[in-house]
């Protein structure tokens, strides 16, 4: 433990004075300042060159920190010495080194508030994202639909664009159209500000820092999931009707997306507009799985990518293709954990009488058509899911950068307290 301290101790005294932790260095014992540190696989005193594939190299026992009087601030004994380096093309741009990179002049800044107009920005860059990339995909939506409906009908995604256009025409690759565009404007403008609100409110306010950071990935799961929750109460009656502009459009293809979801409230006197919603259950179990592994494969993969190349962090261009990369993945990944939901959704909302639940539709389903009913039209929606997710977040990130937000401010700081006591 003291070695330890020892160690903190070296990293808080490079910090420039005015942000050094003074006050709190000097209730330290002066024993436990001068301990031996961490560097206990080596007899080095200096530095070496080749401390990346040692860590024991880190720390030299023979430095150590003192307070100077005049400057009323920590220093590093014996000095080091240090040296200003160019950080930029541009002339004049300069940091002082050290054996850790350059030094800052100030600490890296905390966390962003994100308040509601930032809020409102990110649910603009997700729709406008989301809208977009669904619109450019609708043939192929069109098609898994269809795969889905209509199994055995087709040999494969390109037989069956193939058979659709010759048997109905090209304009029946953009079946549903009106449904698609503004039930995902509604995905991107409700899922993406609520999984940023959501991880935050997570970590920050139910959570202790220390279980926060220890159990990144389980916030990151429900965060996703809450957020698809919220996403699937509007998504639901647009999925309705895109179902069945798809599946049948000899009865809503001239209905529009009004008339077509007039139809189906009309078809249960008793259940009415709740009609709409009968797909509902299995929805919301596709969307939260489907929701909450796409955000989180997202976050992994882009943190995989960048800790192997972390020079593409520089430059726009490599970012984003990181975003589209990574978003590709996440894409891949969600379909194929989520189809067993997805095709009873199908189903149930192809069922004339909506009156089965998830339950019994899937067992209805399953019984009729097999198991492997349940992934009917997998590949074609791995395509799918793949490029759509890889143009949500690219484009997402593209918007949100226009409206000022980097990712940066996205990102959240825990505080986590050494207790020097135990």
């Amino acid at each position: 433990k003291e070695g330890a301290i020892r160690d903190i101790g070296l990293l808080f005294a490079m910090l420039p004075p005015v942000y050094q932790p003074t006050e709190q260095l000097l209730k330290l014992d002066k024993g436990v300042i001068t301990q031996t540190g961490s560097n206990k696989g080596s007899k080095l005193d200096n530095f070496t060159p080749n401390f990346q594939e040692d860590f024991t190299l880190l720390l030299p026992n023979k430095y150590q920190i003192q307070y100077n009087d005049i400057e009323k601030s920590y220093t590093i004994t014996p000095k080091i010495n240090l040296f200003e380096i160019g950080i930029s093309e541009e002339p004049g741009v300069t940091a002082i080194s050290t054996t850790f990179g350059p030094l800052s002049s100030k600490p890296l800044l905390r966390e962003r508030s994100l308040s509601l107009d930032i809020y409102a920005l990110l649910g603009i860059s997700g729709g406008l994202g989301c809208t977009l990339t669904h619109t450019l995909v609708i043939p192929l939506d069109v098609v898994k639909t269809r795969m889905q409906t209509n199994p055995g009908e087709y040999n494969g995604v390109f037989d069956g664009a193939a058979t659709i256009t010759r048997e109905e025409g090209i304009g029946a690759l953009l079946l549903g159209t009106q449904a698609t565009i503004v039930g995902y404007l509604w995905y991107g403008i409700s899922v993406y500000p609520s999984y940023a609100f959501f991880k935050r409110f997570i970590a920050s306010s139910l959570l202790s820092p220390a279980f926060a950071v220890a159990h990144a990935n389980d916030v990151a799961l429900v965060a996703g999931a809450l957020a698809s929750v919220i996403a699937s109460l509007g998504l639901t009656p647009l999925e309705a009707c895109r179902i069945r502009a798809v599946a049948q459009p000899e009865l809503y293809r001239d209905a529009g997306l009004i008339g077509t979801s007039q139809i189906i409230a009309s078809e249960n006197d008793e259940l009415g507009w709740k009609k709409l919603y009968a797909g509902l259950p299995s929805l919301m179990i596709r969307q939260v799985i489907f929701g909450s592994i796409k955000f989180l494969a997202f976050e992994r993969a882009s943190e995989a990518i960048f800790s192997i190349h972390p020079e593409f962090r520089e430059a726009t261009v490599t970012a984003l293709g990181v975003s589209l990369v990574a978003g590709g993945i996440s894409g891949a990944l969600s379909s194929v954990v989520s189809q067993p939901a997805d095709s009873v959704l199908t189903y149930v909302a192809k069922d004339s009488g909506g009156n089965l639940g998830v339950f019994d539709g899937a067992s209805k389903m399953i019984r009729e058509e097999g198991v492997k009913s349940l992934f009917n039209g997998l590949g074609s929606r791995c395509v799918w899911a793949g490029c759509i997710i890889a143009g949500q977040f690219l484009l997402y990130d593209v918007f949100r950068a226009a409206f000022g937000i980097t990712g940066e401010d996205l990102n959240q700081a825990l505080t986590l307290t050494l207790d020097l006591n135990k």
